[in-house]
């Protein structure tokens, strides 16, 4: 430890940091980042104010959580998940009429867009609402190949 106090000075924190923040290519997590800018900060205090090691690995291991903990808190949570390729994202609300009643609670429907690949799907209410012919609905879930609707009132 005495050696690494003697020998290790500012710039080896900074160099630390761009190599651990350049690793973070390589390794698609987005955490390895924020050990290497509290290397770099870690460098300039080291520079500004001239700590020891010891100081000095404590600072690293404290910067390190803490800006793990502001990203974990405060972006993290904010990535926005697209829908693209989920059945519930991409035909969500797709709007159509009932044009068919078939018994035991499903009806024939025909939507404005394609839905599963084809415009007229046998659909079920979603909930405990029934429809008639020329209802309107819109798509409210999509189970595998069961799509639920809603009625859509004017």
């Amino acid at each position: 430890m005495e050696y690494l106090a003697q020998t290790v000075a500012w710039w080896h924190w900074i160099v630390l940091g761009i190599i651990l923040s350049a690793a973070e290519i390589l390794i698609p997590s987005f955490i390895v980042l924020w050990f290497g800018l509290a290397a770099i900060a870690v460098g300039i205090i080291d520079l500004l104010f001239g700590t020891g090691f010891t100081t000095e690995l404590y600072l690293w291991i404290l910067l390190s959580v803490l800006f793990l903990a502001i990203y974990f808190r405060f972006f993290k949570k904010h990535e926005p998940v697209p829908s693209v390729g989920q059945a519930e994202g991409e035909y969500a609300d797709i709007p159509g009429v009932i044009v068919k009643d078939l018994g035991g609670g499903r009806y024939k429907a025909r939507f404005d867009l394609p839905v599963l690949g084809d415009r007229v799907w046998v659909v079920e209410p979603e909930g405990e609402s029934s429809f008639r012919e020329g209802d309107k609905i819109k798509v409210a879930h999509v189970y595998g190949q069961i799509v639920k609707v809603k009625g859509v009132s004017e």
